[in-house]
């Protein structure tokens, strides 16, 4: 009797340490897979890693010309952006921007699926100043981390931009890029 229980003890303990594992391991993959994405149109506070690309040129108009409905600089043009994409241009060496920060900066504000500009500050030559929390989801997240000097590059999938509503000059559902030159941060 004394030998099966003991075989029935050393098959619970086994049964149980099998479960405890798989359990664990569920539990494991499952929050893994489930984080919050820094990507995603809540705008978590997770700075996403940006790549860095000196090969951009900083986008400067010549006194005669207007960007607005030319051609994005050095961007081939594509309909898919799954995920939300930063690429550090020119790195900044001022303040870093924060979630709570005050940005001034110029910008220039392309559809990623043609490439061409919607609307850009360098039109009209003047930087604007705003909280990142006003902004778009994709700056929100897309920005945090920029230091002061600096150019980034965002694209921006639509669900991270204006989604399903249209905005002046951009169709519904679309997919975006900014170059965005950071001025100063408060």
């Amino acid at each position: 009797m004394s030998e099966k229980f003991h075989r029935v003890g050393w098959l619970f303990l086994v049964i149980l340490f099998t479960v405890t594992g798989l359990g664990v391991g569920v539990i494991g993959f499952w929050q893994y897979t489930h984080q919050p994405d820094s990507n995603s149109q809540t705008g978590t506070s997770r700075a996403i890693k940006c790549s860095s690309d000196p090969n951009i040129p900083e986008i400067k108009p010549s006194d005669s010309s207007k960007l607005k409905g030319t051609k994005l600089s050095n961007f081939r043009p594509t309909s898919k952006v799954d995920l939300l994409k930063c690429i550090d241009i020119k790195v900044g060496t001022g303040a870093i921007v924060q979630s709570n920060s005050t940005l001034t900066a110029n910008y220039t504000g392309a559809i990623a699926a043609t490439g061409v500009i919607f609307e850009s500050s360098l039109d009209s030559g003047q930087p604007f100043s705003i909280p990142l929390t006003k902004l778009i989801p994709g700056w929100q997240t897309g920005l945090l981390g920029m230091k002061v000097g600096g150019t980034r590059r965002l694209l921006i999938p639509s669900a991270a931009a204006y989604g399903s509503q249209a905005a002046p000059g951009i169709p519904a559902n679309s997919n975006l890029v900014f170059d965005i030159s950071l001025i100063n941060v408060q």
